[in-house]
């Protein structure tokens, strides 16, 4: 349908009833810095695109679904080394819209609900809110970076009194 450009506001139960049958393909590109409240956790430069991927259909049962993909490779800061390093974001969905939350509370399990506001959504606020829920808990490079926790464990493997500090606890690998 749309190529690039993403519209700012769409209708998401509109595009699920008008869709053919193999669905209405919505496919775009965003820049980060278009998406609220989600620069404060990405260091990625601000022209960095976040690539949308979304077929809107309604399902065998009637219902309304939005299913697809949204992803943006993003700078993030290791929590074991504490470098930047690129994490390659991805946002699978399958949702329904909804305009209430007893409408939500009767929705098929195989759906998250989509909330409307009188059957609208921002697209650069549910763009953000899909990306920012995709965003791991502690970003660590992997397989392991060699950052802080690692020498540590290094250390701790050692024979005791092999290192440069004596270790306090040394005494108490020889009582039995």
């Amino acid at each position: 349908m749309l190529h690039n450009k993403l519209p700012s506001i769409i209708q998401p139960e509109r595009m699920c009833r008008e869709a053919p049958l193999e669905g209405n393909k919505l496919t775009g590109q965003m820049m980060l810095c278009d998406l609220p409240n989600l620069s404060k956790d990405i260091l990625s430069p601000k022209e960095t695109l976040v690539a949308v991927d979304l077929i809107f259909s309604v399902d065998s049962e009637g219902i309304c679904c939005i299913k697809g993909e949204m992803s943006a490779d993003v700078q993030l800061i290791c929590q074991r080394c504490l470098k930047p390093m690129i994490y390659p974001l991805r946002a699978e969905i399958c949702v329904s819209p909804v305009v209430s939350d007893q409408q939500a509370e009767q929705l098929s399990v195989q759906y998250e609900p989509l909330l409307t506001n009188h059957g609208e959504i921002s697209m650069s606020e549910w763009i953000a809110e899909e990306l920012h829920l995709a965003l791991p808990l502690a970003p660590r490079h992997e397989p392991s970076c060699g950052g802080l926790g690692v020498s540590n464990a290094k250390q701790e493997k050692e024979e005791p009194g092999s290192g440069s500090k004596p270790n306090p606890f040394a005494k108490l690998v020889y009582i039995k």
